[in-house]
């Protein structure tokens, strides 16, 4: 089976890479739009260069997706979001990692398939959407593995339909349906109706799941929700529309993560100071078996 980047025609690599460079030269990549106002956009993305704070062969993904061999993280710099409970917040908050040219960010992908990874799996990518997608069509012909888009589902939509011509997997959060929650936590009171054009999006035109023989994912999307502490009708109200939108065509497995545990500035904010209870997880997973969601529940 072909990834999406190897069945794109040269007719449609010029038109899809001048549509990505003009919204993110102009800082409209993501729904901040940002405009990268005084060269210094809140996702910390650089102008010339990307910034990586890891390749790595990783196997705590799903387990489709890391497999035997493992998956093929390059975990990016910075973070088009910035969740005050991140607990990536050296990279994200920070924008801890290094500086890479194209031809050496190439190259780096190339040492991660040489060890047998089972596809490359970016990891909060957003904020470089263009160079990465440019140094990905520029060696096409060399990666034969899919391309995983490992995000936060805060997208705009034009972007998105972008990313979709080269993205195989989605593994895709839906952090919010409570706009409140979504402006305290994350200062994005549009994420709610941003993910719901995401998801539709997605329902209109499914990404099919497809294993190969031995289980290892090769097109899909996995959707991710992570329980916050003391806001379980946020959980609730995200799996209510889930199940809405899988009425309208959405094709997905769940990943239902119960991992969260106070970082960075949520360790001295009310209700976000501590982790969740079992009580809580588990009115999330009622909601979750009562829809009969496919998928993965992860206690820990």
């Amino acid at each position: 089976m072909q990834n999406f980047l190897n069945t794109l025609s040269d007719s449609e690599i010029t038109p899809l890479l001048q549509r990505l460079k003009e919204a993110w030269e102009s800082g409209e990549c993501c729904p901040k739009k940002c405009h990268t106002v005084n060269g210094n956009p809140p996702c910390h993305r650089l102008e010339d260069g990307i910034k990586v704070a890891s390749f790595a062969v990783h196997d705590g993904e799903e387990p489709p997706v890391s497999g035997w061999n493992g998956a093929g993280n390059v975990f990016f710099s910075g973070c088009n979001l910035g969740c005050v409970f991140c607990q990536n917040w050296p990279i994200s908050h920070n924008n801890n990692g290094n500086i890479y040219q194209k031809t050496i960010f190439m190259q780096k992908l190339r040492d991660l398939l040489g060890k047998g990874v089972h596809n490359l799996n970016f990891v909060t990518p957003d904020h470089y959407v263009f160079p990465l997608v440019d140094a990905l069509i520029s060696m096409r012909r060399e990666i034969s593995v899919p391309l995983v888009w490992n995000c936060s589902g805060y997208f705009e939509l034009k972007i998105l339909q972008s990313i979709r011509k080269v993205a195989d997997i989605f593994l895709l959060d839906v952090k919010y349906a409570d706009s409140a929650l979504a402006k305290r936590c994350s200062n994005v009171v549009d994420y709610p109706a941003k993910i719901a054009d995401v998801l539709h999006d997605f329902s209109v035109r499914p990404l099919p799941w497809i294993e190969d023989d031995v289980g290892i994912l090769k097109q899909g999307l996995i959707i991710r929700h992570l329980v916050l502490p003391g806001s379980i009708q946020n959980s609730l109200d995200v799996m209510d529309m889930l199940e809405r939108e899988r009425e309208q065509g959405l094709d997905f497995k769940i990943s239902l993560m119960n991992q969260y545990f106070p970082a960075f500035k949520a360790l001295k904010m009310d209700g976000l100071s501590r982790k969740v209870t079992d009580e809580e997880y588990q009115q999330v997973v009622k909601r979750a078996e009562k829809y009969e969601f496919d998928g993965w529940i992860q206690s820990e």
